[in-house]
């Protein structure tokens, strides 16, 4: 059995070198996500292959922060606000039974925040889900996504 270690680059990796967040920040849409909006502090992305319909990541946009910690409490603030205004937008366009709120950072250190709409028939009822079980082969199409991020940006501008 392999033992299991942060990656040599950890450090660099903390101080933000080569963060592919900070790198995919304000580029508009990728293989991965639709861009929602860019609120005061936060990006906020759409992922693109979900088995969870309106898992959006709120990344924050005002350089590479790897800890919410690292933040003032100002910042702290206006970060954790927006990322419940995503929260409150899903619940009200995609009407999940329950909400989860996922901070890693565990592979990319750039403070992001995971918003998870939780299903009555999703993979994991009840309890905790696997990154696996999140995540879709393919992805959702292109169209739906778009009028799904029209449909969130339109209740965050409220």
């Amino acid at each position: 059995m392999t033992e299991r270690a942060w990656p040599g680059d950890w450090a660099d990796r903390m101080a933000g070198k080569d963060c592919p967040l900070c790198g995919a920040l304000g580029k508009g849409d990728d293989d991965f996500s639709v861009g929602v909006c860019a609120g005061e502090v936060a990006e906020v992305r759409l992922e693109r292959r979900t088995r969870l319909p309106g898992y959006c990541v709120v990344v924050w946009r005002l350089g590479h922060v790897a800890e919410p910690t690292d933040l003032d409490p100002g910042q702290a603030g206006r970060y954790w606000a927006e990322v419940l205004a995503v929260g409150r937008a899903v619940r009200a366009r995609f009407s999940p039974v329950k909400m989860n709120y996922m901070t890693l950072g565990n592979t990319v250190p750039h403070l992001h925040t995971h918003v998870l709409p939780r299903y009555r028939d999703d993979p994991a009822p009840g309890g905790p889900i696997e990154w696996r079980q999140i995540h879709a082969p393919d992805p959702a199409p292109d169209a739906e996504l778009r009028r799904q991020a029209a449909d969130l940006r339109a209740l965050l501008d409220r």
